[in-house]
């Protein structure tokens, strides 16, 4: 009876994290397309692309590929379940934005794998996705676009001055998810303190400000995919 309730618990917990992210590329293309609709959730813009940038970093170049098709073809449909006017709804449209997220993140993947994660890399390779993503009809670009009630469009008037908007946010995206990956870790190096017989929280928190520190000063490459 206990073994079969441990292997009912091992499934779930299997099918939990094979829809954990998934489930999290839809909430973020769900969040991309509120805040390019309204401007009253342009905040959403500087979190959005953090599911994005962990299929990157953890997936191989073929699954973090479907991951930004997935992406992009979800953003497709919430602008048009939302009947949004910025994103010009047609078939070349949703072709468009789904198979330029995969191209970038394929290549983010590659990229990762042979450099590290590097924030800085995977935000200037964003700006190609802005330029790429023009057919779609966007005024301000995609993660420009989500900035509309911010305060950093009216510091720009011009299409370059929109792509670099999307470098930021998409630096501040990539860094953040860096950040966060290193939290992770030494957390789980505070367990295994604990384990010991040791208090776990000042190792927590001095690493935790020592790599939010590092990642917020300078793009430093992290480690390849694990799979």
């Amino acid at each position: 009876m206990v073994g079969r309730l441990t292997a009912t618990n091992g499934r779930i917990r299997q099918i939990g994290s094979a829809l954990a992210l998934p489930g999290a590329l839809i909430l973020s293309a769900l969040g991309m397309a509120s805040a390019i609709s309204s401007p009253e959730h342009w905040w959403l813009g500087w979190i959005t692309l953090l599911p994005m940038f962990h299929a990157i970093r953890v997936l191989t170049p073929s699954r973090a590929a479907l991951c930004g098709g997935v992406w992009g073809a979800s953003v497709f449909s919430f602008c048009l379940g939302a009947f949004d006017t910025t994103v010009s709804l047609t078939a070349q449209s949703f072709v468009v934005m789904s198979a330029v997220p995969a191209l970038y993140a394929f290549l983010g993947a590659r990229l990762t794998a042979r450099v590290g994660f590097s924030p800085y890399l995977l935000a200037l390779g964003w700006m190609g996705v802005e330029f790429a993503l023009a057919p779609v009809g966007l005024r301000h670009g995609l993660v420009a676009s989500t900035q509309d009630g911010g305060l950093l469009l009216g510091a720009f008037g011009s299409f370059t001055g929109y792509v670099l908007i999307a470098f930021l946010v998409a630096y501040v995206n990539a860094t953040l998810l860096s950040a966060l990956h290193s939290v992770q870790a030494a957390a789980r190096g505070a367990r295994l303190v604990a384990r010991a017989g040791d208090d776990p929280k000042p190792v927590v928190l001095d690493a935790a400000f020592y790599h939010f520190f590092l990642q917020v000063c300078r793009a430093r490459p992290r480690a390849p995919p694990a799979r």
